[in-house]
């Protein structure tokens, strides 16, 4: 596994491997993700495997609400939650599979703007095991896999946080799926 730190030229390199359906580690503003472009069964399919899960549902970044926009259909509910606390750890659900949220992390939305398209954001561990902060802890997890990403991009150790909430909208009510950093209000 390749292990490089934030840089015009490494932020470049990163997007041309998302682009080529490569699946890489960055850093969120929650914990370490590992991902690639949301729409390509090859990214799907490799993210399982490092994983070691077989569930497919998905949480997503993305660069902007106009992005989001792009590929999904917001509600008006869903639309001024988003406007609230965008970018930030709200996760929209918007389809069967998928979830998204606009990151308060430079990085990472910098990265799903140059792709062109949000980014699954799982987070970097094995299914079951604990949230990762630093990249030393991804590489200990992914180590004995056969399986790996291939790339680590990496932004030196996240401050512990809680995950991105997790809300449904469904008939113009809010529920909570998961209680995580924001309180909506």
């Amino acid at each position: 596994m390749l292990v490089i730190k934030p840089s015009i030229a490494s932020i470049n390199a990163i997007v041309e491997v998302i682009k080529r359906d490569g699946v890489v580690v960055f850093p969120t503003d929650t914990a370490y993700g590992l991902g690639g472009v949301f729409d390509s069964k090859k990214v799907i399919k490799k993210v399982l495997a490092i994983k070691k899960r077989k569930d497919k549902k998905f949480v997503l970044v993305a660069s902007s609400l106009k992005q989001v926009k792009a590929f999904f259909n917001l509600n008006s509910v869903e639309e001024k939650l988003a406007k609230k606390y965008w970018p930030g750890p709200l996760s929209i659900v918007v389809s069967k599979k998928f979830s998204i949220r606009v990151p308060d992390n430079q990085i990472t939305r910098q990265l799903c703007q140059l792709a062109g398209k949000p980014l699954i954001a799982t987070s970097a561990n094995l299914s079951g095991q604990s949230t990762v902060y630093n990249t030393k802890s991804v590489i200990n997890y992914f180590k004995e896999n056969k399986d790996k990403p291939d790339l680590i991009l990496d932004a030196g150790r996240l401050k512990k946080k809680k995950t991105s909430t997790l809300v449904k909208v469904s008939r113009n009510k809010i529920k909570i799926l998961r209680a995580g950093a924001i309180k909506i209000n």
